[in-house]
Protein backbone atom coordinates (compact mmCIF):
# COMPACT_ATOMS: atom_id res chain seq x y z
CA UNK A 1 0.00 0.00 0.00
CA UNK A 2 2.90 2.40 0.89
CA UNK A 3 4.54 1.74 -2.33
CA UNK A 4 1.71 2.36 -4.59
CA UNK A 5 1.17 5.59 -2.49
CA UNK A 6 4.96 6.43 -3.26
CA UNK A 7 4.20 5.62 -6.59
CA UNK A 8 1.22 7.89 -6.54
CA UNK A 9 2.99 10.72 -5.44
CA UNK A 10 5.90 10.72 -8.43
CA UNK A 11 3.16 10.28 -11.04
CA UNK A 12 1.40 13.28 -9.53
CA UNK A 13 4.90 14.92 -9.75
CA UNK A 14 5.63 14.42 -12.82
CA UNK A 15 2.22 15.62 -14.09
CA UNK A 16 2.38 18.60 -12.16
CA UNK A 17 5.83 19.27 -13.67
CA UNK A 18 4.68 18.56 -17.18
CA UNK A 19 1.49 21.24 -16.78
CA UNK A 20 4.41 24.00 -15.42
CA UNK A 21 6.44 23.48 -18.70
CA UNK A 22 3.40 23.74 -20.90
CA UNK A 23 1.87 26.79 -18.69
CA UNK A 24 5.44 28.50 -19.53
CA UNK A 25 5.80 26.50 -22.72
CA UNK A 26 6.11 30.08 -24.94
CA UNK A 27 8.82 31.63 -22.67
CA UNK A 28 10.96 28.05 -22.58
CA UNK A 29 10.60 28.18 -26.70
CA UNK A 30 11.35 32.29 -26.89
CA UNK A 31 14.46 31.55 -24.33
CA UNK A 32 15.51 28.10 -26.34
CA UNK A 33 15.38 29.55 -29.76
CA UNK A 34 17.54 33.23 -28.52
CA UNK A 35 20.01 30.89 -26.34
CA UNK A 36 20.04 29.14 -30.13
CA UNK A 37 20.97 31.80 -32.06
CA UNK A 38 23.24 33.47 -29.45
CA UNK A 39 25.61 30.19 -28.37
CA UNK A 40 26.12 29.77 -32.39
CA UNK A 41 26.96 33.12 -32.55
CA UNK A 42 29.18 32.91 -29.80
CA UNK A 43 31.07 29.96 -31.05
CA UNK A 44 32.63 32.43 -33.90
CA UNK A 45 34.37 34.50 -31.41
CA UNK A 46 36.26 31.36 -30.40
CA UNK A 47 39.63 30.45 -32.49
CA UNK A 48 39.47 28.15 -34.91
CA UNK A 49 42.67 25.41 -34.43
CA UNK A 50 43.99 22.99 -37.08
CA UNK A 51 45.51 19.89 -36.40
CA UNK A 52 48.52 18.13 -37.89
CA UNK A 53 49.37 14.88 -37.47
CA UNK A 54 53.09 12.73 -37.55
CA UNK A 55 53.79 8.98 -36.67
CA UNK A 56 57.19 7.96 -36.47
CA UNK A 57 58.98 4.15 -35.19
CA UNK A 58 61.96 4.86 -33.04
CA UNK A 59 65.03 3.72 -34.45
CA UNK A 60 69.01 3.66 -33.17
CA UNK A 61 67.65 4.03 -29.29
CA UNK A 62 69.70 2.33 -26.43
CA UNK A 63 66.66 1.20 -24.81
CA UNK A 64 67.14 1.42 -20.69
CA UNK A 65 65.54 -0.19 -17.45
CA UNK A 66 62.61 -1.76 -18.36
CA UNK A 67 61.23 0.74 -20.76
CA UNK A 68 60.88 -0.10 -24.88
CA UNK A 69 62.71 2.17 -27.43
CA UNK A 70 58.93 3.42 -28.02
CA UNK A 71 58.47 4.36 -24.79
CA UNK A 72 61.88 6.17 -24.53
CA UNK A 73 60.93 8.14 -27.48
CA UNK A 74 57.93 9.22 -25.58
CA UNK A 75 59.83 10.57 -22.59
CA UNK A 76 62.36 12.28 -25.27
CA UNK A 77 59.70 13.96 -27.06
CA UNK A 78 58.02 15.08 -23.87
CA UNK A 79 61.35 16.30 -22.04
CA UNK A 80 62.08 19.96 -20.98
CA UNK A 81 64.75 20.51 -23.54
CA UNK A 82 62.10 19.67 -26.31
CA UNK A 83 59.76 22.15 -25.45
CA UNK A 84 62.17 24.52 -24.63
CA UNK A 85 63.35 24.17 -28.37
CA UNK A 86 59.98 24.69 -29.63
CA UNK A 87 59.43 28.08 -27.36
CA UNK A 88 62.15 29.35 -28.68
CA UNK A 89 61.89 28.78 -32.33
CA UNK A 90 58.40 29.51 -32.57
CA UNK A 91 58.15 32.54 -30.54
CA UNK A 92 55.19 30.96 -28.36
CA UNK A 93 55.17 33.21 -25.76
CA UNK A 94 54.34 36.02 -28.27
CA UNK A 95 52.57 33.68 -30.70
CA UNK A 96 50.18 32.07 -27.28
CA UNK A 97 50.12 36.22 -26.27
CA UNK A 98 51.52 35.18 -23.10
CA UNK A 99 53.00 38.03 -21.40
CA UNK A 100 56.39 36.96 -19.93
CA UNK A 101 56.41 39.99 -17.33
CA UNK A 102 52.89 39.15 -15.89
CA UNK A 103 52.36 36.68 -13.30
CA UNK A 104 53.96 32.57 -13.76
CA UNK A 105 54.54 32.95 -17.44
CA UNK A 106 55.88 29.89 -17.45
CA UNK A 107 53.39 27.77 -16.02
CA UNK A 108 50.78 29.39 -18.63
CA UNK A 109 53.00 28.45 -21.72
CA UNK A 110 53.38 24.62 -20.42
CA UNK A 111 49.70 24.20 -19.81
CA UNK A 112 49.32 25.88 -23.06
CA UNK A 113 51.70 23.49 -24.63
CA UNK A 114 50.13 20.69 -22.71
CA UNK A 115 46.30 21.21 -24.07
CA UNK A 116 48.15 21.68 -27.64
CA UNK A 117 50.22 18.99 -28.19
CA UNK A 118 49.34 14.96 -27.93
CA UNK A 119 51.98 12.54 -27.51
CA UNK A 120 50.86 8.55 -27.74
CA UNK A 121 52.35 5.67 -27.86
CA UNK A 122 50.12 3.31 -30.46
CA UNK A 123 49.01 -0.57 -30.26
CA UNK A 124 51.78 -1.05 -33.11
CA UNK A 125 54.98 0.28 -31.02
CA UNK A 126 55.56 3.63 -33.05
CA UNK A 127 54.83 7.37 -31.55
CA UNK A 128 51.37 9.51 -32.71
CA UNK A 129 52.89 13.07 -32.38
CA UNK A 130 49.27 15.79 -32.78
CA UNK A 131 49.76 19.29 -32.69
CA UNK A 132 46.78 22.14 -32.67
CA UNK A 133 47.30 25.78 -33.24
CA UNK A 134 45.20 28.53 -34.77
CA UNK A 135 47.69 28.34 -37.82
CA UNK A 136 47.83 25.24 -40.32
CA UNK A 137 51.29 25.71 -41.58
CA UNK A 138 53.27 26.14 -37.84
CA UNK A 139 50.95 22.86 -36.56
CA UNK A 140 52.40 20.99 -39.10
CA UNK A 141 56.26 22.77 -38.71
CA UNK A 142 55.68 22.47 -35.07
CA UNK A 143 55.44 18.33 -35.62
CA UNK A 144 58.53 18.20 -37.74
CA UNK A 145 60.69 20.37 -35.38
CA UNK A 146 59.73 17.66 -31.83
CA UNK A 147 61.09 15.12 -33.81
CA UNK A 148 64.29 17.09 -35.02
CA UNK A 149 64.87 18.25 -31.50
CA UNK A 150 64.28 15.00 -30.24
CA UNK A 151 67.06 13.57 -32.07
CA UNK A 152 69.46 16.21 -30.86
CA UNK A 153 68.14 15.46 -27.27
CA UNK A 154 69.33 11.87 -28.34
CA UNK A 155 72.28 12.42 -30.08
CA UNK A 156 73.02 14.92 -27.03
CA UNK A 157 72.24 11.62 -24.61
CA UNK A 158 74.15 9.23 -26.60
CA UNK A 159 77.17 11.44 -26.82
CA UNK A 160 77.82 12.58 -22.87
CA UNK A 161 77.61 8.79 -22.31
CA UNK A 162 80.31 7.81 -25.24
CA UNK A 163 81.98 10.36 -23.53
CA UNK A 164 81.83 8.35 -19.84
CA UNK A 165 82.99 5.53 -21.47
CA UNK A 166 85.33 6.42 -23.78
CA UNK A 167 87.07 7.76 -20.44
CA UNK A 168 86.81 4.43 -18.38
CA UNK A 169 87.30 2.44 -21.01
CA UNK A 170 90.52 3.98 -22.20
CA UNK A 171 91.77 3.78 -18.41
CA UNK A 172 91.07 -0.22 -18.94
CA UNK A 173 93.12 0.41 -21.83
CA UNK A 174 96.07 1.75 -20.13
CA UNK A 175 95.91 -0.54 -17.63
CA UNK A 176 96.04 -3.49 -19.45
CA UNK A 177 98.89 -1.90 -21.64
CA UNK A 178 100.65 -1.27 -18.36
CA UNK A 179 100.02 -4.88 -17.27
CA UNK A 180 101.02 -6.00 -20.88
CA UNK A 181 104.10 -4.27 -21.07
CA UNK A 182 105.55 -5.38 -17.86
CA UNK A 183 104.74 -8.91 -18.86
CA UNK A 184 106.38 -8.68 -22.01
CA UNK A 185 109.53 -7.09 -20.16
CA UNK A 186 110.01 -9.95 -18.07
CA UNK A 187 109.39 -12.97 -20.64
CA UNK A 188 112.30 -10.46 -22.59
CA UNK A 189 114.38 -11.24 -19.43
CA UNK A 190 113.52 -14.45 -19.13
CA UNK A 191 114.84 -15.19 -23.29
CA UNK A 192 117.82 -12.74 -22.97
CA UNK A 193 119.50 -14.28 -19.51
CA UNK A 194 117.89 -17.64 -19.29
CA UNK A 195 117.58 -18.40 -22.81
CA UNK A 196 113.57 -19.33 -22.19
CA UNK A 197 112.07 -18.83 -25.34
CA UNK A 198 109.07 -20.94 -26.37
CA UNK A 199 108.86 -23.07 -23.01
CA UNK A 200 106.87 -25.94 -24.47
CA UNK A 201 108.50 -26.30 -27.72
CA UNK A 202 111.73 -26.22 -26.11
CA UNK A 203 111.15 -28.63 -23.69
CA UNK A 204 109.86 -31.56 -26.12
CA UNK A 205 112.96 -30.77 -28.62
CA UNK A 206 115.79 -30.47 -25.44
CA UNK A 207 114.37 -33.24 -24.00
CA UNK A 208 115.13 -35.41 -26.92
CA UNK A 209 118.60 -34.26 -27.23
CA UNK A 210 119.45 -34.07 -23.82
CA UNK A 211 118.62 -37.96 -23.12
CA UNK A 212 120.60 -38.69 -26.63
CA UNK A 213 123.35 -36.70 -25.30
CA UNK A 214 123.33 -38.68 -21.95
CA UNK A 215 123.05 -42.26 -24.08
CA UNK A 216 125.66 -41.23 -26.05
CA UNK A 217 127.90 -39.76 -22.72
CA UNK A 218 127.96 -37.07 -24.57
CA UNK A 219 126.17 -34.72 -22.02
CA UNK A 220 127.55 -30.40 -21.90
CA UNK A 221 128.00 -28.37 -18.89
CA UNK A 222 125.72 -25.81 -21.87
CA UNK A 223 123.39 -28.69 -21.86
CA UNK A 224 123.16 -29.13 -17.77
CA UNK A 225 122.77 -25.09 -17.43
CA UNK A 226 120.04 -25.31 -19.93
CA UNK A 227 117.91 -28.05 -18.28
CA UNK A 228 118.37 -25.69 -15.17
CA UNK A 229 117.05 -22.73 -16.75
CA UNK A 230 114.35 -24.46 -18.30
CA UNK A 231 113.75 -26.05 -14.60
CA UNK A 232 114.12 -22.90 -12.45
CA UNK A 233 112.46 -20.68 -15.13
CA UNK A 234 110.18 -22.36 -17.73
CA UNK A 235 107.04 -22.79 -15.50
CA UNK A 236 107.22 -18.84 -14.85
CA UNK A 237 107.81 -17.96 -18.76
CA UNK A 238 104.53 -20.65 -19.46
CA UNK A 239 102.43 -18.89 -16.71
CA UNK A 240 103.46 -15.65 -17.65
CA UNK A 241 102.72 -16.28 -21.47
CA UNK A 242 99.44 -17.71 -20.74
CA UNK A 243 98.35 -14.75 -18.60
CA UNK A 244 99.70 -12.64 -21.73
CA UNK A 245 97.48 -14.08 -24.17
CA UNK A 246 94.66 -13.65 -21.46
CA UNK A 247 95.25 -9.52 -21.16
CA UNK A 248 95.78 -9.16 -24.41
CA UNK A 249 92.14 -10.93 -25.33
CA UNK A 250 90.91 -8.65 -22.57
CA UNK A 251 92.90 -5.96 -24.18
CA UNK A 252 91.35 -6.41 -27.37
CA UNK A 253 88.09 -6.59 -26.59
CA UNK A 254 88.40 -3.38 -24.20
CA UNK A 255 89.74 -1.59 -27.34
CA UNK A 256 86.43 -2.93 -29.63
CA UNK A 257 84.18 -1.06 -27.58
CA UNK A 258 86.43 1.79 -27.06
CA UNK A 259 86.53 2.29 -30.54
CA UNK A 260 82.59 2.35 -30.67
CA UNK A 261 82.21 5.08 -27.99
CA UNK A 262 85.07 6.90 -29.76
CA UNK A 263 82.61 6.91 -33.36
CA UNK A 264 79.49 7.74 -31.27
CA UNK A 265 81.16 11.04 -29.59
CA UNK A 266 81.52 12.64 -33.26
CA UNK A 267 78.62 10.52 -35.57
CA UNK A 268 75.45 12.28 -36.39
CA UNK A 269 72.62 9.83 -36.57
CA UNK A 270 68.78 10.20 -36.17
CA UNK A 271 66.55 8.05 -33.98
CA UNK A 272 63.45 8.02 -35.74
CA UNK A 273 61.54 6.32 -39.15
CA UNK A 274 59.28 8.45 -40.37
CA UNK A 275 55.72 6.72 -40.94
CA UNK A 276 53.30 9.93 -41.26
CA UNK A 277 54.63 13.20 -42.69
CA UNK A 278 52.79 15.87 -41.01
CA UNK A 279 50.91 18.23 -43.30
CA UNK A 280 49.02 21.58 -42.95
CA UNK A 281 45.35 20.71 -42.19
CA UNK A 282 42.98 22.27 -44.73
CA UNK A 283 40.06 22.21 -42.34
CA UNK A 284 39.71 23.03 -38.41
CA UNK A 285 39.91 20.49 -35.55
CA UNK A 286 38.13 22.62 -33.36
CA UNK A 287 35.28 23.60 -32.00
CA UNK A 288 32.52 21.94 -33.19
CA UNK A 289 30.04 24.35 -33.64
CA UNK A 290 27.23 22.88 -33.48
CA UNK A 291 27.50 20.49 -30.81
CA UNK A 292 28.95 23.49 -28.58
CA UNK A 293 25.66 25.84 -29.64
CA UNK A 294 24.06 22.80 -28.17
CA UNK A 295 25.37 22.10 -24.83
CA UNK A 296 25.40 26.21 -24.24
CA UNK A 297 21.63 26.21 -25.44
CA UNK A 298 20.59 23.15 -22.94
CA UNK A 299 22.90 24.53 -20.21
CA UNK A 300 19.90 27.78 -20.35
CA UNK A 301 17.43 25.60 -20.94
CA UNK A 302 18.08 24.02 -17.47
CA UNK A 303 18.64 27.05 -16.30
CA UNK A 304 15.42 28.25 -17.22
CA UNK A 305 13.65 25.75 -16.18
CA UNK A 306 15.11 25.95 -12.40
CA UNK A 307 13.85 29.70 -12.73
CA UNK A 308 10.62 28.25 -13.29
CA UNK A 309 10.63 25.43 -11.17
CA UNK A 310 11.60 28.56 -8.26
CA UNK A 311 8.56 31.18 -9.19
CA UNK A 312 6.17 27.91 -9.76
CA UNK A 313 7.05 26.13 -6.14
CA UNK A 314 9.24 28.29 -3.50
CA UNK A 315 9.21 31.76 -4.13
CA UNK A 316 5.83 32.06 -2.43
CA UNK A 317 7.35 29.68 0.44
CA UNK A 318 9.51 31.97 1.56
CA UNK A 319 7.62 35.34 1.14
CA UNK A 320 5.24 34.00 3.48
CA UNK A 321 8.25 32.82 5.91
CA UNK A 322 9.65 35.89 5.51
CA UNK A 323 6.24 37.84 6.13
CA UNK A 324 5.29 35.83 9.28
CA UNK A 325 9.26 36.76 10.71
Amino acid sequence: MASANLSDIKNLNAIRFIKMLAKWRKQLFIVGIVSGIASYLLTFLITPLYKSTTIVYPFNLNVYSKESATEQMVQLLKSEDVRERLIQSFDLYNHYDIDTSGSSPRFKIMKQLDENININKTEYESVDISVLDADPKIAARMCDSMIAFMDNKALALMREKAAENVSVFGDQMKASKLEMDSMVQVLTSLSTQYGVLDYENQVLGFTREYFQSIANGSSSARMEQTRRNLEEKGNEAFSLKENLWRVRGQYNDIKKIYDQEKSNLTKTITFHNLVTKAVPAEKKDSPKRTLLALLLTLSVMVLAILVIIYQEYYKNRFEKELSEE
